[in-house]
């Protein structure tokens, strides 16, 4: 895979040619006029090159701007989680100046996220438009790219507001069985939907990977039709490294449904109050297990835990899938076996065919006898039919073995192998038919001899 990084300023097609690089303010700087009647024409870009190389510097410009917003995406994040710990902790107040900062800086870094937003799908835009051959960018702008958008933009919008406010909360202790009503801050609610903005991280990386970033592969993918989004990316490094991937997700999973179980139990239940006794429930709804020594009041922590018992599944699903994929042979590997276990089970094969002749002989030799040696006679007898016994054995498994050890390699080499012989009979057909031309040839210049040979014995018989 190519590892090159060209610069955006050099045209991809026709750079030998006469052409100048192209830059933002090339063709401004060589003629001002040169746009607007380039426009009037119905051309966008004055050859291809310039086109391509627009295109590669709006590629690094938009993973530049995804690099901003995730960064910001997580400092908004970081900053939600630590104002949250202080106030768990009683270290200040809602209406205090600490909490005030902080959630204005929530609010800043929220604001600036969402312009890098709008900025990244301006440049999904143009690239769009370079793609399509379009002018006009409304045409781009499509229902579905629109709703996209706006709902990206509420998604990111959610977070916590400077101020204290708060609300009525009414939950039934499961242990006690009463029933309570507490006051608690409005910032559960909108501190919850900021891990939505981690959505980024899988975009950052479907930008960043080579699939994605290499020429070669766009177009390997567009030959074979292929969308580089991020399920393909995922898909091929679950395929290269499954374990890392896999421990990746779930420890993150386990981390974040951790705590945000602790942010809606806490105001509820001095239990959960203690991060750990969070992390052990997560972890046994998480595998399943379910003890029910600790369990959740609110109807917020009830939907966590719905939700990790349903990603512990499909996590524990992905694993089976990796260990068998990994305790498979491999190809090399099944030849081997299999070609052990034949010798081996031809082994047994000569070994009980040579017990059958054995046991056989010493019958024969018992029956010879006569009474003496009826003793004899039924012992090789019982151990003839066990002989008999086993080399039908050996012969089912022989033909078990031939039946897994079929796969589509060996139809291949079966056909390769036919289409060979059958080469080789149709190679020996012409050459009988040449053949047999030849004797034909051969027995019309005889028999034209003969018919000769008669007029000419006919004449001098009428002559005498």
């Amino acid at each position: 895979m190519s590892t090159l990084i060209e610069d955006p300023g050099i045209p991809l097609v026709n750079s030998n040619g006469g052409f100048p690089k192209y830059t933002e303010g090339s063709m401004d700087e060589e003629d001002p006029d040169k746009p607007r009647k380039m426009e009037k024409r119905g051309l966008r870009f004055e050859h291809v090159g310039h086109r391509l190389a627009k295109r590669k510097e709006l590629f690094c410009k938009r993973r530049i701007i995804c690099d901003f917003a995730l960064a910001f995406a997580l400092f908004g994040i970081g900053l939600m989680v630590i104002e949250t710990e202080m106030y768990a902790n009683k270290v200040y107040g809602k209406e205090d100046l600490p909490s005030l900062m902080m959630k204005s800086f929530i609010s800043i870094s929220t604001v600036i996220l969402l312009g890098f937003i709008v900025w990244y799908h301006w440049l999904d835009i143009q690239l769009f438009m370079i793609d399509n051959g379009m002018e006009d960018w409304k045409l781009a702008l499509t229902t579905a790219r629109c709703f996209k958008i706006t709902l990206e933009l509420l998604i990111c919008a959610i977070h916590p507001i400077p101020g204290d406010f708060e609300f009525s909360w009414t939950t039934m202790n499961f242990y006690s069985k009463r029933v309570r009503t507490v006051q608690i801050p409005i910032d559960v609610i909108f501190s919850l939907p900021m891990f939505l903005r981690l959505y980024m991280v899988c975009r950052a990386i479907m930008l960043h990977s080579k699939l994605y970033t290499d020429a070669s592969s766009q177009s390997l993918g567009a030959l074979n039709r292929i969308n580089f989004n991020f399920r393909f990316i995922f898909k091929s490094y679950m395929t290269l490294y499954p374990e890392y991937v896999l421990t990746v997700i779930i420890v993150s999973l386990f981390l974040l449904a951790s705590w945000a179980l602790r942010a809606c139990e806490m105001y509820h239940d001095k239990v959960h109050a203690n991060f750990f006794n969070s992390m052990w429930m997560i972890a046994i709804t998480f595998l399943s297990v379910g003890y029910g020594d600790i369990v959740p009041n609110s109807y917020c922590g009830r939907g966590i835990a719905v939700m990790t018992g349903i990603f512990g599944a499909g996590c524990t699903a992905l694993i089976v899938a990796v260990l068998a994929r990994k305790l498979e042979l491999s190809r090399a590997e099944k030849y081997v076996h299999n070609f052990v276990i034949d010798v081996e089970l031809d082994k047994k094969q000569k070994h009980a065919a040579a017990n059958i002749l054995k046991q056989g002989w010493l019958i024969y030799k018992c029956k010879k006898r006569g009474k003496k040696g009826e003793t004899q006679l039924r012992k090789h007898q019982r151990r003839l039919l066990k002989a008999i016994h086993s080399i039908r054995e050996v012969k089912t498994e022989q033909r078990r073995l031939m039946d897994n050890t079929v796969n589509i390699v060996e139809m291949n080499r079966t056909q390769s192998s036919m289409h060979y012989d059958i080469g080789k009979i149709s190679q020996k057909q012409d050459e009988v038919d040449e053949r047999l031309g030849e004797m034909e040839s051969t027995l019309k210049g005889m028999d034209t001899k003969i018919s000769e040979l008669h007029k000419m014995l006919m004449s001098r018989m009428q002559q005498r």
